[in-house]
C-alpha cells in the first residue's frame, strides 16, 4: 500500500496497525520509506508492505514508478511470489497503472548473469496484481505499455552490462538481428567492406586499432498503412563496445567502466524493441555505429586526417574523441 506523509490513509487497515505505525513514528510516509507488517489483521495477504509516497498533492506517475520498483526490491529477497498493490485514497488512472507496472518490471531486474552465487537465489516474483475500478481497453493498454517499456529498458540494461570480451561489435549486431527477428523489425548490418565502399572514414578510423571488425546496425520500423512521406523519427546511439581511448589512452583507474560506452547503442536497440510492440503511427529508424577503440599496432594516431561519409575532412587531435567521429558517419547515413 502507498502511504503519504500529509494524509494518513489506511488507518483502519490491519486492525489499526497502520495507524499505530504512523503514531509511533515507525512509518511517516516520506518518499520511498518502507515498513512491513506480518499477518495483517483482517487481510488475506500474509504481509502488508507500506511504501511512502511523500506528499500526496505532489505524487506523480514518476513517483508511482519508483514505488513499484521499491516494492519489488523490498519483497523479492523475502521470497514473496505474489505481489498486489493497493492505492488507498488515490485514483488509479491509466497513467498511474502504466507507471507502477513499469516500475515493478524494472525493479525485478537482476544484473547477475555471470555471478556464481545469485544474490536472491531462485527467488522471484511470479505474479503482480493490481485492482482496477473497472477493466477496460484503456486500462489493458496501460498495463501492456508498462510491461513493454520496462522489458525494453531491462533489455538495454542487460546489453550495457555485458563485458567487452563477450559483447563485441559483431556480438551486439547478433543481438540486434535476433531482437529484430523476434519483434518483426527490418534489420540491416553494414560490415567493414560495405562501410569502406561508402566512404565512412571517420568510423573506420576509430576501428583501426582493434582486431574486432566494426559494424553499423540499422533497424527500421514502418507503420502499417503509413504514408511514404509521413513523419519519420531517427534514433542514433553510440556503440563503442570498449573504449581504451586508443593511442590517447585513458588512465587505468576506472577503465573497466568503459564497457558501458556502448550504452547509447543499447538504448536505441531497447527503444526499437518497444517501438515494434507499441506500433506508433510514424516510421522509426535506429542506427548504432559499433566499434572497439583500442591502441593496436594499426591504431589511428593523433594528428591523422580522416574523411567522413559526408565528405568533410577531420584532423584527429585526440583519439579518445571517438564518439563524435562514429556518430558523424551514422548521422550522415
Amino acid at each position: 500500500m502507498v502511504g503519504f506523509s500529509d494524509e494518513k490513509a489506511g488507518d483502519e487497515l490491519a486492525g489499526g496497525l497502520v495507524r499505530d505505525l504512523y503514531a509511533n513514528g515507525e512509518f511517516t510516509g516520506k518518499a520511498l520509506e518502507t515498513a512491513l507488517i506480518h499477518r495483517p489483521t483482517g487481510m488475506k495477504a500474509a504481509r502488508l508492505l507500506l511504501v511512502g509516497g511523500g506528499e500526496k498533492a505532489k505524487f506523480t506517475a514518476g513517483d508511482m514508478r519508483k514505488v513499484g520498483g521499491v516494492a519489488v526490491r523490498a519483497l523479492k529477497p523475502k521470497g514473496v511470489k505474489d505481489l498486489g498493490i493497493r492505492l488507498k485514497g488515490l485514483t488509479l488512472t491509466p497513467e498511474m497503472l502504466e507507471a507502477v507496472v513499469e516500475g515493478v518490471v524494472l525493479g525485478d531486474f537482476e544484473p547477475d548473469r555471470y555471478k556464481t552465487e545469485k544474490k536472491n537465489g531462485d527467488k522471484k516474483v511470479e505474479r503482480f496484481l493490481v485492482s482496477v475500478p473497472e477493466e477496460s481497453g484503456e486500462m489493458r493498454g496501460a498495463l501492456d505499455r508498462g510491461r513493454v517499456l520496462g522489458e525494453a529498458q531491462n533489455f538495454a540494461r542487460e546489453l550495457s552490462n555485458e563485458p567487452g570480451n563477450l559483447l563485441t561489435p559483431l556480438g551486439i549486431a547478433a543481438q540486434a538481428k535476433a531482437m529484430a527477428a523476434e519483434f518483426g523489425l527490418e534489420c540491416e548490418i553494414l560490415d567493414e567492406p560495405r562501410m569502406r565502399q561508402l566512404g565512412m572514414g571517420a568510423l573506420l578510423g576509430v576501428a583501426m586499432g582493434s582486431a574486432e571488425p566494426p559494424v553499423m546496425i540499422v533497424l527500421r520500423y514502418t507503420p502499417s498503412g503509413g504514408a511514404a512521406d509521413g513523419p519519420h523519427l531517427a534514433l542514433v546511439g553510440k556503440g563503442v563496445t570498449f573504449d581504451t581511448g586508443g593511442i590517447s589512452i585513458k588512465p587505468a583507474d576506472g577503465m573497466e567502466k568503459m564497457k558501458y560506452d556502448m550504452a547509447g547503442a543499447a538504448s536505441v536497440l531497447g527503444a526499437m524493441r518497444a517501438v515494434a510492440q507499441l506500433k506508433p503511427s510514424i516510421a522509426v529508424t535506429a542506427l548504432a555505429p559499433c566499434v572497439e577503440n583500442m591502441p593496436g599496432h594499426k591504431a589511428q594516431r593523433p594528428g591523422d586526417i580522416v574523411t567522413t561519409y559526408q565528405g568533410k575532412t577531420v584532423e584527429v587531435l585526440n583519439t579518445d574523441a571517438e564518439g563524435r567521429l562514429i556518430l558523424a558517419d551514422a548521422l550522415t547515413y
